[in-house]
């Protein structure tokens, strides 16, 4: 049964994500995919909630990768792996004890750069592993109607970023 949540996203600074986007694009269009928003997702809740107090953990967050990582789920088919800070793991923490808090998943920091296997040569792997060169500097806090399990693109591409909050 699908199950509808407010998933919280960080995302990066401009100058940041552009790097990544490029990379999403990339792998979006060899996949005919939706092209989605470079994001981490902090947690999830049942209930919007107002993250103002989240935030004051997250302000100056900046995180080191730690390497390239794929699976065979399709929302971590392919991504970069970021090494958690204190002030990520304080805010993840204050995030699962607010009203509809989402437990259970364990937290992996990580960015991902599509949804569902990539084709075979699909994507230039220097750019790739590129995004290992420098820490990935987050300014925002952004909402997200998602539904759950997001298993298609057609779900990647209804998602829309609601109320962003600054830090």
């Amino acid at each position: 049964m699908p199950d509808e949540i407010f998933s919280y996203w960080c995302l990066p600074c401009a100058a940041d994500s552009a790097r990544f986007a490029a990379v999403i694009r990339q792998l979006a269009e060899a996949q005919g995919a939706p092209v989605f928003e470079p994001h981490l997702t902090l947690g999830s809740l049942s209930e919007a909630s107002d993250m103002a107090g989240i935030t004051e953990s997250l302000s100056g967050l900046s995180l080191d990768p730690v390497g390239i990582d794929g699976t065979e789920a399709f929302t971590t088919s392919l991504f970069v792996r970021f090494a958690a800070t204190p002030a990520l793991l304080k805010a993840r923490e204050r995030m699962a004890r607010l009203p509809g808090g989402q437990a259970g998943r364990t937290f992996d920091p990580h960015v991902s750069l599509c949804y569902g296997p990539p084709p075979p040569a699909s994507h230039n792997w220097e750019d790739v592993q590129a995004l290992l060169n420098s820490p990935l500097r987050f300014d925002r806090l952004a909402s997200v109607r998602v539904t759950l399990p997001v298993s298609t693109h057609q779900q990647v591409k209804e998602w829309r970023i609601g109320k962003i909050w600054p830090f």
